[in-house]
């Protein structure tokens, strides 16, 4: 049997392929239409996955909340999604346990169309925020992470969500048209709509989550802004995968981290991500630059039990919830 599986090996290497491991585990783990979930795209692109025993498969689904809902049906494994959704999932029975993180700096951030006036811009937040009352604000998907923190942008500005329309927008690729084309006013939407404002000039940011730019409640939640996040079924069944997976993501933040390997990092997003658009290329080396100092695996408590309490005390949740739980072993 070793003899035959030898051979099958060096067959399938010349032809160009590999023979998986016997009893490797099959990861399917959420991305996203842009720079999406990086760490595992580097793992994958690197062989992180397979050298710990692991298969990452990456399934592209554009929203959180589609995520999570996709993670509980079984279709998924891994879900990425900020706290604000997983908190959400909690209340509503969810067993759930948090891997690690992928992004640890805030990920979304207020942008203005270059049709829109925003004459209160040069006193930044919160009275730029007066500037969107009675505008049209695209997020992601109703009930997504953006909009609960454009809400909290608004309400620390001394505004509601009815003070503006939210439109779901979808991911980059289709919110780029819809600023574009004035079908909204503004936009709460992650990379690489930074690249596009700042190089094509389509629309600019003017609510800076990353920089420290609004509310404490936002900005507080640095340290696990998007977590990967699995069940706790999923996660006794399969602890040797899980530890695996772990390995992976923290080679491929080592990779992330070096600077010297920024090169590497471009050409994963080149080969993962192509911008069908003028200087698609210099979008998307700004947008890693600006994402790269987040991509990071460690989650921090206390940014994720803060992310509850915002939501407690905003409104969002009924009851407090205590996060410890989702970051113990299953």
């Amino acid at each position: 049997m070793r003899r035959t599986r030898s051979l099958m090996t060096l067959v399938l290497a010349l032809a160009g392929f590999t023979l998986p491991a016997f009893g490797q585990t099959t990861l399917r783990i959420q991305d996203y239409p842009g720079v999406g979930n990086f760490l595992p795209r580097i793992a994958v692109a690197k062989g992180l996955c397979e050298k710990h025993g692991v298969k990452c498969e990456l399934r592209s689904i554009p929203a959180a909340p589609l995520g999570v809902q996709t993670l509980l049906a079984g279709d998924i494994d891994v879900a990425f999604a900020p706290p604000e959704v997983i908190i959400q999932a909690m209340g509503k029975g969810a067993d759930l346990k948090v891997l690690g993180s992928g992004a640890t700096k805030p990920i979304f951030y207020l942008m203005a169309s270059t049709k829109l006036a925003t004459p209160n811009e040069a006193k930044g937040y919160p009275a730029v925020m007066q500037d969107f009352k009675g505008k049209r604000i695209g997020v992601t998907a109703r009930g997504s992470a953006a909009e609960f923190q454009l809400v909290t942008l608004l309400q620390g500005a001394g505004l509601s969500a009815s003070d503006v329309t939210i439109l779901p927008a979808g991911a980059p690729n289709t919110a780029l048209p819809a600023i574009v084309n004035g079908q909204i006013d503004g936009l709460m939407l992650f990379s690489p709509m930074d690249g596009f404002c700042e190089v094509n000039k389509v629309c600019r940011i003017v609510v800076d989550p990353r920089k420290g730019e609004g509310p404490a409640d936002v900005v507080q939640m640095s340290g696990a802004a998007v977590v990967q996040v699995t069940t706790t079924a999923f996660a006794r069944k399969n602890a040797a995968a899980i530890a695996g997976f772990k390995r992976a993501m923290a080679e491929a933040e080592a990779i992330a981290q070096d600077a010297a390997k920024f090169g590497e990092v471009m050409a994963v997003g080149l080969d993962t991500f192509k911008i069908n658009a003028p200087n698609g290329e210099k979008v998307l080396e700004v947008t890693l630059r600006n994402a790269v100092a987040g991509m990071r695996f460690a989650v921090d408590p206390k940014a994720l039990q803060h992310a509850a309490d915002y939501m407690q005390r905003t409104g969002q949740i009924a009851a407090k919830v205590d996060t410890a739980p989702l970051l113990t072993a299953p």
